[in-house]
């Protein structure tokens, strides 16, 4: 089918906001009451890719015709926070893994009472005058890896100690 060469885009489609995402523009909110420092010490932010899987519609003389899929697959989330002397962080993490794993021998009456396994976490997007230009919230979020902190007393230059937490979700959105 030949492409109509006259067709425009609206000028409502195309970008007036020139500025480039800056890599250090981010704030991270998890939940405040709970996680005060994987909020506060927390470097990188690796938003999760998106994946749909098409399905293969099987053709004679022809190997495959894809079609849309069906599920949407999300990566994971990855945050690098940074440790203090006290490992704060790294304790908060550790506190909510051992949390969801020995949730299933508690009773319903202390599982009421106890902090809830799962959290939303929210990346606020910072203009280059630190204001908040939009928002990515992760739903339902739980952790599934607490990263290696690597103690090495060959290093010479004083660089700080991070650990990665990793987080599997329901779903994002931009807000």
């Amino acid at each position: 089918m030949p492409v109509d060469s006259t067709v425009q885009i609206d000028d409502v489609e195309l970008t007036t906001n020139l500025n480039y995402l800056q890599p250090t523009g981010f704030r991270i909110l998890i939940d405040r009451t709970r996680y005060p420092n994987l909020e506060f010490f927390a470097q990188t932010v690796s938003h999760p890719s998106v994946n749909v899987n098409p399905v293969e519609l099987p053709v004679s003389r022809v190997s495959s015709v894809p079609l849309a899929g069906d599920k949407v697959t999300y990566g994971t989330l990855d945050i690098s926070v940074i440790v203090d002397e006290n490992m704060s962080a790294y304790k908060e993490m550790h506190s909510w893994l051992e949390r969801i794993v020995n949730e299933g021998e508690t009773s319903a009456l202390e599982r009421m009472t106890k902090n809830p396994t799962y959290a939303d976490i929210t990346v606020s997007v910072l203009t280059s005058h630190n204001n908040t230009k939009l928002k990515l919230r992760y739903l339902d979020c739980i952790p599934t890896d607490l990263g290696a902190v690597e103690l090495a007393s060959t290093g010479g230059d004083a660089s700080v100690i991070t650990f990665t937490s990793t987080f599997r979700f329901s779903r994002f959105e931009i807000i």
